[in-house]
């Protein structure tokens, strides 16, 4: 009997906590709401772009960026500094909340000094978008590095050619990687090409371009092998 009233209050107790209503985000409530999108269509397309990014898929919500206050109603107090954390100069901070390591290798680059200085140089966005990123996107890249370096401004003009070529070794190399991770019966060794390759993106926000394109052409070397290894793996695999 006892057991029976103990199974019973477990699930009253479950019935109850599944009925209770999720906490209310009142940014999507306001923003996603069709009524917005009439009075307000650039703002409801911002928090749209926001739903459907890789950020939004992940499930962030709007207070992990922007701050602000997602539990009230009273729109001043909803927008309290939310555009602080996205200033020019702090994208940086707020992008490295999660992205550490992509941070620690920025701030020791001639970029983050230069945008400390004055605000002007590259931060985050400005290669990878606000919100749909792509991790490298080669041709992004390349058209922003020419509005710097260039033969008009002097400024080491050569860089857009040298990030060009070695993007695309490492989009080569990308193409290897999935290849390698679903063929290599070796897990130990993708493990650690995919340690060496999560590493190298991240130094590359550095911009120290010497020293990655060494890096880049060693690593690419490594999954080529991996590659070779992994085609027999697959034949003898399907051979079976």
């Amino acid at each position: 009997m006892k057991s029976r009233s103990l199974q019973t209050l477990a699930t009253t107790v479950l019935v109850l906590c599944c009925a209770l209503p999720a906490a209310a985000d009142h940014c999507v409530a306001c923003h996603g709401a069709p009524s917005f999108k009439v009075q307000h269509k650039a703002a409801y397309d911002y928090y749209a772009d926001f739903e459907n990014s890789i950020h939004g898929v992940a499930g962030l919500a709007c207070t992990d960026c922007h701050g602000g206050d997602a539990d009230t109603n009273d729109m001043v107090q909803a927008h309290q500094d939310v555009l602080t954390p996205l200033r020019y100069d702090q994208i940086p901070v707020t992008c490295g909340q999660c992205h550490d390591e992509q941070r620690e290798a920025f701030v020791t680059s001639d970029h983050y000094r230069q945008l400390e200085t004055d605000g002007t140089a590259p931060n985050c966005v400005t290669c990878h978008g606000a919100m749909d990123m792509d991790v490298i996107y080669v041709n992004r890249v390349s058209e922003t590095c020419t509005l710097c370096h260039n033969p008009e401004s002097g400024i080491f003009p050569d860089v857009p050619d040298q990030a060009d070529d070695i993007l695309g070794e490492i989009n080569v190399m990308k193409g290897y990687r999935s290849f390698v991770a679903a063929n290599l019966q070796d897990r130990e060794t993708v493990a650690t090409l995919d340690a060496q390759y999560l590493a190298l993106t991240a130094k590359w926000h550095r911009f120290d371009l010497d020293s990655i394109r060494d890096e880049t052409r060693d690593l690419l070397g490594d999954y080529r092998q991996a590659k070779g290894q992994a085609l027999k793996d697959r034949r003898q695999r399907h051979s079976e």
